[in-house]
């Protein structure tokens, strides 16, 4: 099994679950979108997120989560203090 082959299963474990995802967009520059990865295709699957009130449809290659250009992480829980 290929590095490829981990990144398609890793993405296939987590699909319609809650996740955050931050994008390396370069030049220093991530974002963070929460949302649930939604299909599955051979060199791509897509990330249907949540912004300000509104569902947005993102694609991303296997190949951004193999080479860390996107990083997969749990949601951050709505009610958790973030100074504690």
């Amino acid at each position: 099994m290929n590095r490829l082959d981990i990144a398609k299963k890793r993405a296939e474990l987590l699909q319609d679950k809650d996740v955050r995802l931050q994008v390396n967009e370069g030049r220093n520059r991530f974002v963070c979108y929460e949302g649930k990865i939604k299909d599955l295709y051979p060199y791509v699957f897509t990330f249907e997120a949540f912004l300000y009130g509104d569902i947005r449809l993102l694609s991303f290659s296997y190949v951004d989560l193999m080479t860390k250009r996107i990083k997969i992480f749990p949601p951050i829980e709505k009610n958790q203090d973030v100074l504690s």
